[in-house]
């Protein structure tokens, strides 16, 4: 039994555990080492794949499930294996997504869409319209026909994704709206120019009832500082935003820990775990 014996930590990567644009700071690193080898468990949520996240916390101490494309999909990160997906094109949804996506590349000519899949990222938009982050991320992605994914019922779609300016990105959403797709999913900006579905009622904060599940009894402390991190701070035991997190998120926890510059993580356990 250790100091942290029973309780877990589940952080966001960008604006929680990693600064925009950086990496994870020495201070993080051996403050969640130390929660761990006292008996703590530590996992991550994030909108990306496993591929994408490994590159960020290689040689971080994940030993509890993990949370991938938003909630879609959770993972054994010690095992490396996929304990749980929640498919967008589930049941009656099959063939509206790719209906959807069709008209989006009609009406949004300049957007960057992307379909996930649980092995790949395909981008179903010309190369000229990548996002600029991709060439820096970790995950290998491929450019695909529309066509090639259309039959969801052998390749689930689990996250379907738009980058695009915002005011464009508010017209997408119109219409989801006016296609009734938007009705069957659950849709977030997850950053001012990116917005994303996944399947109705998934989220971050709908996975950790999957993980207290795995892990009866634990005391889940979650930490995020943008939208898609609202449900799951609300739906730990204590939810925790840096001081540079988005008003609304911060509105959603309760407490406000200091800039993520600052060590975050290490906060959060020196004054709260």
């Amino acid at each position: 039994m250790g100091k942290y014996t029973g309780k877990m930590i589940i952080s966001d990567l960008d604006g929680t555990l990693i600064p925009r644009g950086g990496v994870i700071s020495q201070e993080n690193k051996a403050a969640i080492a130390h929660f761990v080898e006292e008996g703590g468990r530590f996992a991550i949520a994030t909108g990306r794949t496993p591929e994408a996240a490994a590159g960020y916390v290689e040689g971080l101490p994940i030993n509890a499930p993990s949370v991938f494309f938003n909630g879609a999909m959770l993972y054994d990160w010690e095992k490396k294996r996929v304990i749980k997906t929640l498919p967008l094109t589930a049941g009656d949804n099959q063939g509206l997504w790719p209906q959807f996506a069709r008209q989006a590349l009609q009406d949004f000519p300049a957007a960057c869409l992307e379909v996930y899949t649980a092995e790949h990222c395909h981008i179903i938009t010309p190369a000229a319209n990548d996002d600029p982050r991709l060439p820096n991320e970790f995950y290998s992605y491929c450019h695909t026909d529309l066509n090639q994914l259309t039959d969801t019922a052998r390749t689930p779609w689990l996250k379907f994704f738009a980058c695009d300016r915002h005011a464009n990105l508010e017209q997408y959403v119109a219409l989801a709206e006016k296609m009734g797709v938007a009705d069957l999913a659950n849709g977030f900006y997850s950053e001012d120019n990116y917005y994303e579905f996944v399947a109705k009622e998934v989220s971050k904060g709908s996975m950790l009832s999957c993980i207290r599940e795995q892990l009866p009894g634990i005391t889940i402390i979650a930490c995020g500082d943008y939208l898609n991190d609202n449900e799951m701070l609300a739906a730990a035991d204590i939810g925790v935003a840096p001081a540079n997190a988005h008003d609304d998120t911060k509105k959603i926890a309760q407490h406000i820990g200091c800039a993520v510059e600052d060590h975050l993580l290490a906060w959060i356990i020196n004054n709260i775990a």
